[in-house]
């Protein structure tokens, strides 16, 4: 668990191998929702029909890009459907995170095999490839059916990509409809570092939709109690590409998979036709000494002045929540000893930052942190000097999470700070969970760069230490950012 503040264990966007066994790429595409896809048949389905509509097929979608997409316009394409369906959440991702985490190379090998070779075609690429690619535009995202609540079988995961239209076409849609005959039903295997995961594929019929789409149905093989199985759809429309993917609870035949199925062809309908419509220009990023792939590259290869190893897998620009306006944190007058992090959070709009992790001698052993670089342009009072402030006076703190609920960090202590900085704090504290360690959290500023910490020790004795060894690798921080 967390220790607390802004520190967060932070991973890679994926879902990974459960009870529920995560499906390749479909797992990745429903990342957002927590969905793990995959679950076979008890016996072989007769395969159904693939198609692949000629140009002009008929479709309720209208317009088209006019050229190649940025990542920017492909994430504003998703938020534009999610905003007409009155989503109270953005649906798209952060690209520019997920980019970064391409760059930080702290991914795990990937490799994707099928039987028939020449089937590996008809498979969505590799999400870490595709985010390593600055060739292709894309935009990942999620969101439940029209009018239907987010859930483990009610998220659809999309992937957007855009590039020239030969090259979209070649990258995502380089077969035959010769291939799809050969191809209606085959086998994948899904290679992530040492660990192969094995599914049967098979195609389902695509509706009509654009210039050219397929259809699946992917199950586990063999089937593992629980698993699911999902529902793929991949849609070609001039320079847009569009892969979106639905866990199936129940997945035996093609007739199991057309709900999920008739869902995705709505979506893609919806998506293209906001393509269609002229995209507001990106807003640009205020300037700012480190993008998001600079501060994963500060980190990469970094160990702390005792030996352990640092990890920052991604960096992203702070955005602000949908339908909120950029804030100047200040500590309430009638309760300042409470610390909110989505005002904080809201307090640092435009801002770099990333979440990583110092890995102890033991796996439970580690120390979660948080690097903010704030706009080249900012002026004091800086957001985290409010926050140091907070902290170095409260004997308790109630603490609002982000995306909801609160605790109390109770006999809260001021723990001494031996680092130059232009502003710093470092606190002791313990929670009501009943576990009786004591946390420790500190940070601190140099100029535009902050650096905030969260640990654990057995008793408040070893707090001080601790805060003493986050001061060392605050420093480091500092001297490798030239602060």
């Amino acid at each position: 668990m967390p220790s607390g503040g802004r520190a967060t264990r932070c991973s890679v966007a994926t879902a990974r191998n459960s009870g529920r066994r995560a499906g390749a790429f479909a797992a990745v595409l429903l990342a957002l929702a927590g969905c793990a896809p995959g679950s076979p048949p008890s016996s072989p389905a007769p395969a159904v029909p693939a198609s692949s509509s000629p140009p002009g097929a008929a479709t309720s979608a209208t317009g088209s890009p006019s050229g190649p997409l940025s990542d920017a316009e492909l994430a504003g394409i998703i938020n534009g459907v999610g905003r007409a369906r009155n989503l109270p959440y953005p649906a798209a991702q952060d690209s520019t995170r997920l980019r970064s985490g391409a760059a930080s190379g702290s991914f795990p090998p990937t490799r994707t095999e099928t039987t028939p070779g020449e089937c590996v075609a008809l498979v969505p690429g590799d999400p870490f490839t595709h985010w390593a690619d600055k060739d292709i535009s894309f935009a990942d995202g999620g969101m439940p059916p029209s009018g239907g609540e987010s859930g483990p079988t009610t998220t659809i995961g999309i992937v957007l990509r855009s590039a020239e239209k030969a090259s979209i076409a070649k990258a995502d849609f380089g077969y035959t409809d010769n291939l799809l005959s050969r191809c209606g039903q085959f086998d994948l295997a899904y290679t992530e570092a040492d660990r192969t995961s094995p599914y049967a594929i098979q195609l389902l019929t695509a509706p009509p939709i654009a210039d050219k789409q397929h259809a699946f149905m992917q199950v586990t093989k063999p089937k593992g109690a629980g698993d699911f199985g999902s529902v793929g759809l991949r849609v070609l429309h001039g320079t847009l590409s569009i892969s979106l993917t639905l866990a199936v609870a129940t997945l035996n035949s093609g007739a199991d998979a057309k709900p999920a199925l008739d869902s995705m062809a709505e979506l893609a309908k919806e998506l293209i036709s906001e393509a269609g419509k002229p995209q507001a220009p990106a807003v640009p990023n205020a300037p700012n000494s480190l993008t998001p792939d600079q501060m994963v590259a500060l980190f990469k290869g970094m160990t702390t002045p005792g030996g352990e190893p640092v990890n920052l897998p991604q960096a992203r620009i702070i955005g602000l929540p949908q339908g909120s306006t950029p804030t100047v944190l200040t500590p309430p007058p009638d309760s300042p000893c409470t610390l909110d992090e989505q005002s904080y959070d809201a307090s640092l709009a435009g801002s770099v930052s990333g979440q990583g992790q110092i890995q102890g001698a033991t796996k439970m052993d580690y120390t979660d942190f948080t690097v903010v670089n704030t706009p080249s342009a900012t002026q004091p009072p800086y957001p985290f000097d409010a926050r140091a402030e907070q902290l170095r006076s409260c004997a308790s703190v109630q603490e609002i999470l982000l995306g909801g609920g609160s605790r109390t960090w109770s006999s809260v202590t001021a723990l001494a700070t031996a680092i130059t900085a232009d502003s710093r704090y470092a606190v002791a504290y313990q929670l009501s969970d009943g576990t009786g360690e004591w946390h420790v959290q500190s940070g601190a500023r140099r100029g535009t760069l902050s650096v905030e910490a969260a640990g654990r020790t057995a008793s408040q004795a070893e707090a001080q230490s601790k805060a003493d060894a986050l001061a060392s690798f605050f420093a480091a921080v500092f001297s490798r950012a030239g602060k």
